[in-house]
């Protein structure tokens, strides 16, 4: 989604809801603080949190989608965070953040995701974490778009306008979205991701 943010500078977002849609919104993305954690040297999708750690190894063991988007992203120039917190006030699942970092020709962005249980089952996060991911690597294919201004033309060049709000979605990231969710629920969790489950999602 690109969505106006309600801060000093405004920002637009991308970002999506559990239904796959990219909903316009003013908001001031929340991201939540971990305990611990510490980034996944090998790949270019990292966190700072150790929940989420799990959820992307999980995620990538588990859905061939979801290992294609990462493998694609750690291919690229980019690096993507995923982390917990809030965008649109709580409003959206989940989203990416226009805030793009460049250090030595690498190019940093963010997914914030929600950490609220009672929104999204577990399988479910695990889908808009790739759903996020797919926006993330539309950006990073595009080296152009290096600012807010750069990500919103892109998106009105290859997304489509949500009818009566300033956003867009993209058929690549809601296919993305639901392929990642139809494999994991072919393929169920193994014995090693049960206990992680039950773990809360922001520790």
């Amino acid at each position: 989604m690109l969505s106006t943010a309600l801060s000093k500078t405004p920002q637009h977002v991308v970002g999506r809801g559990l239904t796959l849609s990219i909903v316009a919104a003013f908001l001031t993305p929340q991201i939540m603080p971990a305990s611990a954690g510490a980034d996944e040297a090998s790949s270019r999708v990292r966190s700072t949190n150790p929940v989420i750690l799990d959820l992307l190894k999980e995620a990538r063991d588990r859905s061939a989608t979801f290992r294609t988007l990462v493998e694609a992203i750690d291919h690229s120039n980019g690096i993507v965070y995923v982390e917990f917190g809030y965008c649109a006030f709580g409003h959206l699942d989940g989203c990416l953040l226009p805030i793009i970092a460049s250090t030595h020709g690498d190019r940093y962005v963010r997914v914030i995701v929600s950490p609220e249980k009672s929104r999204l089952n577990h399988d479910q996060l695990l889908a808009l974490i790739g759903h996020e991911l797919r926006h993330a690597l539309e950006v990073l294919e595009h080296p152009e778009v290096v600012d807010d201004p750069t990500m919103e033309n892109m998106y009105r060049s290859i997304g489509t306008p949500i009818a009566g709000q300033r956003g867009f979605e993209t058929s690549a990231a809601r296919s993305s979205g639901t392929a990642v969710l139809t494999e994991l629920l072919r393929n169920t969790r193994a014995p090693q991701y049960l206990e992680a489950a039950a773990r809360p999602f922001a520790d």
